[in-house]
């Protein structure tokens, strides 16, 4: 799918990735006053993409106006994969899957796919209906890592849970009602965990599919986190786990 995108960071990213297209567009104010960066005027260079200044109202017009507030704007290629593309020619890391269960803000998804790409994700699976997909504004949030991040649709997440248990990864759902916390279980294993809409959480029957429900500890007034920052919590302590624990740290 053609996806338009916006912002320097998420540019050089499809740029380093190979997936931008021949152009990068730029507002005529945002060239005048020279405020592209020197190091990513000489990547565009060197990659032979072509620039073209945009006068302000055009720009707006094709892009609208979260990417002239950027000034900045191009055309690059996502390739949707297919759920059974996960499992292809995966290296020997332990999996590590991510289903999002309904989660509908653009913001959340981006910054999950952010974090996805920091922590060594394996794929996110999102179901077809009643949920956020990729768009301009997920590309800008992740700040191009979706490029790097396989994210799949799928038309049931209840059967994708029952398959992946059948692949013999340990599916753990994310809800505050758990008596079990995150650090309460060791993650040196095939993983997926779920995490549940902004507002609802979890629904019933992916709590039932799922063969662990951990809560995040909460010590202050507010007894939730949004969807991305449980995400990253969850994301970190699996990785230092997997990475850094009983290691000694040198000085």
């Amino acid at each position: 799918m053609q996806l338009t995108i916006y912002g320097a960071n998420t540019i050089k990213e499809a740029i380093l990735s190979g997936k931008l297209q021949k152009t990068v567009y730029v507002s005529e104010k945002k060239w005048k006053n020279g405020l592209i960066d020197k190091d990513f005027l000489n990547l565009i260079k060197a990659k032979n993409i072509k620039i073209e200044i945009k006068n302000d109202n055009i720009f707006i017009k094709e892009f609208a106006k979260e990417a002239f507030i950027k000034g900045i704007a191009a055309t690059a290629y996502y390739n949707e994969k297919r759920y059974e593309e996960l499992f292809e020619n995966k290296d020997k890391q332990l999996p590590f899957y991510l289903i999002l269960d309904e989660v509908t803000d653009p913001q959340n998804l981006g910054s999950i796919i952010r974090t996805a790409n920091c922590s060594g994700i394996s794929g996110i699976i999102v179901p077809k209906s009643n949920s956020i997909f990729i768009t301009s504004s997920v590309a800008q949030v992740s700040q191009g890592a979706l490029f790097y991040v396989d994210v799949v649709r799928v038309t049931n997440i209840a059967r994708v849970i029952d398959d992946l248990k059948k692949r013999g990864v340990w599916v753990i759902g994310m809800s505050n009602d758990s008596k079990d916390n995150i650090y309460s279980m060791d993650y040196n294993i095939p993983l997926a965990i779920v995490i549940g809409s902004e507002g609802k959480g979890l629904r019933r029957l992916t709590i039932s599919k799922c063969e662990k429900i951990l809560k995040i500890p909460m010590v202050g007034n507010v007894n939730s986190l949004n969807a991305s920052i449980s995400f990253a919590v969850m994301a970190y302590e699996v990785l230092r786990q997997r990475t850094y624990n009983n290691k000694t740290i040198k000085k």
